[in-house]
């Protein structure tokens, strides 16, 4: 049998006076140990019997309530009773707060010649037993000397344990690491060449060492000295490596041992002599080279003479210093303007591994090898194009330091991809890009757009171009806008800073490359590009989607003006009768919806006169229109997802266009048939919310807590008062949250709850905490309330302590109203 709630029990005694009280508990018993658990408040009648009560089992339960009932605690401890000592104390340091056993002990100081506190099992004589600090401290308050002088004694000798631990002093004694600047810090900062060899040798890896600034502080010969004997460690060596002076041993034995970070000092024509030199990856090759280059100790003409591989050398040089491009532009010089030297470089770059000047004297060895072929192994652009230091990005860096006529005559021998890397990397002059387009056609552009980073001014720079490989590249390379990708899929040439109206005949085709990846992607919006093409295939292509789909009817009537607008209504139709659409699994009906077909077909009986299209662009502009979008917020944004109007909103600017949210429309379609609870909630949030609409949503907020209630598309919602008498009430934590919002909103009146609602349990447990006694006597509602819960009381039930315990134990089952339960439990016993 299932026990009434712990609000119901508390309501009960609540209208119960002493006498009553006193008589109920027994009869009672376990719910009112169940009701001391609990957090729910004791009534004051209630309190005062459990405190005089002499049953064993209530007034354990009472002691265990009282770690969590501060009243109840107060006057148990007040009483001063031994017996009940131990359990109001608490074993553990978290039972009780410090205060509460201060407490324990004021109470005991009027009971302290009772025997019951000298008892072995008292609460003293577990203390005299116990070092525990937290139960001890409040000790000291205690009426009872031996107690006091014990719990003194621990803590004395615990407090004077503490402060030796705490004085103990560091081992002294000379130490060759400097101590750290703060406990906070872990750097270091050593004054003298010995303490630095100190904190070079710790092992402790946590260290970093500022070296002193000072001139002439520390002695180099010295630290030479001990790196020779003993070397340090790669930490230690890139510390010394950062600073100025740093000898060339040393910033050697650095680069040697740390070769995989950046360099941390001066550079030296010995490193790049050096073993771990060839074991550089690419971008420390490049920062190494350039930092030696930019400071003079890498002389420009002498690396490019004496240091290989060339290719590598090629592809690290830095883009920018006067000194290296004389001395490039020297060596390119010798290999002149026709194509089979250059040739010959690009042939033997990948094996070389000799220095560039000894490429360009192996080229010019091999020329006659090379004359009247073409490009080795031509290959074309690459989408994306990746930057990789390649024999083609070494020849690249040459030709860059050659002149206009050379450029010229290598323009037309150079493969596609060459020519895409020289457009994207290497910022050849307006001059050349323009030969080269006359030279190799504007198609060859398209290697420029192979790049989602590629840059807005750049997209903009190559669509006037009107060429199908180009805007095939912009299209499935990079980010195009909404409006850019419709304009690349409806085939219109580009003048005059936008999309103009281009005819049929004179349109852009597309390429193969360009629809197959229409047809293989799940990117909505490049489908949804489609929809504004014109183009029956594309439109196939979208309505095939297996991922991606038109969710407004004006994108889809958009769809069918276009198409008839290119190519009439025999196109439309056509779609419109298609019932194969390879990649949608579900073929039994067409993935238009019945709204867009019902207007496609009108228009198409009405083709015979200008009417068609004319219907057709009508469908579409009331679709697209204010009440159009009101139409399809009402529909989607009402789903059981709390983000359903989020998305639906979003659906609207991805396929409508950007537009305000149609108050006045959603107002007035309100008024004319209620929009949905769900719906008139998410409308509420949303900035700009007319206030009709937001007086509505606190209503259908409410009818949607309710546990029982489900709303009905365009059926008029039923009042609060309406509800309280045909769905039942759920109790939850020990009161009724939907009674709570409905009466906290207005909605209901006490009275009606306390009439109709439904189980009686739930309406106890709401009216016992709205009807709850406080500071003030409550408003004219509450005290009617009251009045008329006792008056039921009084005439069901009387002071028959039977009566009240049956009714308790019918509640938690009956599923009529409290009126009835209170007939039911007096007819019973009476």
């Amino acid at each position: 049998m299932r026990h009434a709630e712990h609000t119901v029990v508390s309501a009960a005694y609540a209208l119960a006076d002493r006498e009553l009280t006193r008589a109920l508990m027994p009869r009672i018993r376990e719910e009112t140990v169940r009701l001391l658990d609990s957090r729910v408040p004791l009534p004051p009648p209630l309190l005062e019997e459990l405190t005089a009560t002499r049953d064993p089992e209530l007034r354990t339960a009472l002691v265990a309530s009282a770690g969590h009932r501060d009243d109840v605690f107060q006057r148990l401890a007040g009483q001063g009773d031994p017996a009940l000592a131990p359990g109001l104390y608490g074993e553990r340091e978290w039972d009780r707060t410090p205060a509460q056993r201060a407490a324990v002990w004021e109470g005991a100081v009027a009971t302290a010649g009772d025997p019951g506190w000298r008892a072995q099992d008292g609460l003293p004589a577990k203390l005299l037993a116990s070092r525990r600090q937290e139960l001890l401290e409040p000790a000291l308050l205690s009426p009872f000397p031996e107690l006091v002088a014990h719990a003194r004694s621990v803590l004395d000798r615990r407090a004077g344990s503490d402060r030796g631990a705490g004085s103990g002093t560091r081992p002294t004694g000379p130490s060759n690491t400097t101590p750290r600047k703060n406990r906070q810090s872990w750097e270091r900062h050593p004054r003298t060449t010995k303490e630095l060899v100190g904190d070079l040798r710790d092992k402790d890896v946590r260290y970093t060492i500022e070296l002193p600034a000072t001139p002439g502080a520390l002695d180099w010969d010295e630290l030479v000295a001990e790196h020779r004997a003993e070397p340090f460690s790669e930490k230690g060596l890139e510390t010394l490596w950062a600073h100025p002076n740093c000898p060339e041993e040393l910033a050697l034995a650095a680069f040697e041992s740390i070769r995989n970070i950046e360099p941390g000092g001066a550079v030296h024509w010995s490193m790049l002599t050096s073993p771990a030199f060839g074991l550089l990856s690419d971008y420390r090759l490049f920062r190494l080279l350039g930092a030696g280059i930019e400071s003079g100790a890498l002389p420009a003409d002498r690396v490019l003479r004496e240091i290989g591989p060339a290719r590598t050398i090629l592809c690290a040089l830095p883009p920018e210093h006067e000194g290296l491009r004389a001395a490039l532009v020297a060596q390119v010089a010798r290999l002149g303007t026709d194509f089979a030297p250059w040739r010959a470089v690009y042939t033997l770059l990948p094996r070389f591994s000799g220095s560039v000047t000894g490429l360009v004297d192996a080229a010019l060895a091999e020329t006659s090898k090379h004359l009247g072929k073409t490009w080795p192994k031509p290959a074309g652009a690459e989408f994306p194009s990746r930057r990789l230091p390649n024999s083609r990005q070494a020849w690249l860096r040459l030709y860059d330091a050659a002149d206009r006529t050379t450029h010229r005559a290598l323009g037309e021998h150079m493969d596609a991809r060459a020519i895409q890397q020289l457009l994207l990397w290497h910022q050849p002059s307006p001059e050349l890009r323009a030969y080269i387009v006359q030279l190799r056609g504007a198609s060859f552009l398209a290697g420029i757009a192979s790049s989602w980073d590629t840059r807005p001014e750049v997209i903009e720079e190559l669509i006037p171009y009107n060429e199908s490989e180009v805007n095939a590249a912009l299209f499935l390379h990079t980010d195009l806008t909404p409006a850019q990708r419709r304009h690349v899929l409806s085939g219109r040439r580009w003048r005059d800073g936008g999309s103009a109206d281009t005819p049929a005949a004179d349109r852009i085709s597309l390429t193969e490359n360009l629809v197959d990846g229409l047809r293989e992607s799940a990117r909505r919006p490049w489908l949804l590009a489609c929809a504004d093409s014109g183009d029956p295939v594309l439109c196939r292509i979208l309505l095939g989607s297996p991922r991606v789909k038109m969710h407004t009817p004006a994108l889809e009537l958009h769809m069918l003006v276009r198409l008839w607008e290119r190519h009439g209504p025999g196109e439309v139709r056509a779609l419109l009768d298609e019932t194969d659409f390879p990649g949608r699994k579900r073929q039994q009906r067409h993935p238009l919806s019945p709204v867009t077909l019902e207007a496609g077909r009108a228009a198409l009986d009405a083709e015979a006169g200008p009417d068609g299209p004319a219907l057709l662009r009508a469908a579409y502009e009331a679709a697209a229109s204010p009440a159009g979008r009101a139409d399809f917020l009402s529909e989607k944004g009402a789903g059981p997802e709390e983000d359903d109007l989020a998305k639906a909103l979003e659906l609207l600017e991805e396929e409508t266009g950007p537009g305000p949210v149609p108050w006045a429309e959603l107002a007035a379609a309100h008024a004319a048939k209620p929009l949905h609870d769900r719906l008139l909630v998410r409308l509420a949030a949303l900035d700009g919310c007319p206030a009709a609409l937001a007086g509505e949503s606190a209503s259908a907020g409410l009818r949607l807590s309710h546990p029982h209630y489900r709303p009905r598309r365009g059926a008029k919602p039923p009042t609060a008062p309406e509800m309280l008498k045909k769905l039942p009430l759920r109790v939850e934590n020990g009161g009724c949250r939907w009674l709570e919002k409905a009466h906290g909103l207005g909605q209901v009146t006490l009275g009606e709850v306390l009439r109709t609602g439904f189980p009686a349990q739930a309406t106890i447990a709401f009216l016992s905490r709205a009807l709850a006694p406080g500071d003030s006597p409550g408003t004219e509602e509450v005290r009617a309330a009251r009045r008329a819960v006792a008056a039921l009381a009084t005439e069901h039930l009387s002071d028959d302590p039977e009566g009240w315990a049956l009714a308790l134990r019918l509640a938690p089952d009956f599923e009529g109203t409290l009126p009835d339960l209170l007939l039911a439990s007096g007819a019973v016993v009476s």
